[in-house]
């Protein structure tokens, strides 16, 4: 898949699978594509002018920029935005809107789908008694939850979250990543989120797509993207590491500045030169007789 907004080529070449009721996180420096690519999975780029996609995204073998209902779609794909957007009316109709607009007109049933939504994001027990009360007026935070809330109250197959956490302090930030997470295995729900968090993509994800340019670098769990990187600017962009050249004279054997180190990588060439990556939780301090 392709992406242009007018001449400008902001997703080049995307080929990617995203599994099924995982979570998947993009990641990426700012002005990278992770935030037009996820858009695009529910179709939030058609509003944007000039902007022009080429190649196919599909949701359950179906391409979602062929005949798909763009109301259907987005029920099936919600999405919860880095600002808490809600809307300027009360706590209560900020989450029946949905299924209002989906038909569903039973107070009853309107009260059962509410309640369930607000359980399901962590936020019943603060709001139950104030369900009239303006959304606006809630905090940042309740207001968040109130967002997730009315994502998930349509029951999608595929929630996307766009920085959802990156406006709150640290405590309610490591309290929602908990919340999320629980949220995904009682819904069965397929999580996509942006974040700018290495942290938070490492500890919350099943899945990581690493991405520069346009384009994706690398794709992998948590543990291959940091053991494993593809490539030095993967090596650069997670986590802390010393990039220094190296010669791989054989299979698990690099050599650094003349000097031989036992190294976990085989296949190159022999005395290839190389990018050796240096954790710093991979050094040890020991005496001098012992060290290397």
């Amino acid at each position: 898949m392709n992406l242009h907004y007018g001449s400008f080529h902001a997703l080049k070449g995307i080929n990617m699978e995203i599994p099924e009721k995982e979570i998947t996180a993009f990641i990426g420096p700012s002005g990278c594509g992770k935030s037009t690519l996820l858009k695009s999975l529910n179709r939030m780029n058609d509003l944007v002018e000039g902007c022009v996609i080429t190649g196919k995204v599909q949701l359950d073998g179906e391409d979602i920029y062929g005949d798909m209902d763009v109301n259907l779609l987005r029920k099936r794909v919600g999405m919860v935005f880095q600002k808490p957007n809600p809307f300027p009316m009360s706590i209560y109709d900020n989450i029946a809107y949905g299924p209002r607009t989906h038909g569903i007109r039973s107070k009853a049933k309107l009260d059962e789908i509410v309640e369930k939504s607000l359980r399901d994001a962590a936020i019943w027990d603060e709001v139950k008694d104030d369900l009239d009360k303006s959304a606006l007026a809630l905090s940042g935070g309740q207001q968040q939850r109130i967002a997730i809330a009315r994502a998930i109250v349509n029951e999608p197959k595929v929630l996307l979250l766009d920085e959802p956490l990156g406006a709150l302090d640290l405590k309610l930030r490591q309290d929602m990543q908990k919340e999320l997470i629980k949220i995904k295995n009682e819904l069965g729900i397929t999580f996509v989120f942006v974040t700018h968090d290495q942290e938070e993509a490492l500890t919350m994800s099943d899945r990581i797509i690493v991405m520069n340019q346009g384009l994706i670098q690398q794709i992998g769990t948590p543990v291959d993207i940091y053991n494993e990187p593809e490539n030095a600017f993967v090596a650069d962009f997670i986590g802390e590491s010393n990039i220094i050249d190296g010669v791989m004279p054989k299979d698990f054997l690099v050599e650094i500045l003349g000097i031989p180190f036992p190294c976990v990588d085989s296949g190159f060439g022999r005395n290839e030169l190389v990018d050796v990556v240096i954790r710093p939780e991979d050094i040890d301090i020991v005496p001098v007789e012992q060290g290397q």
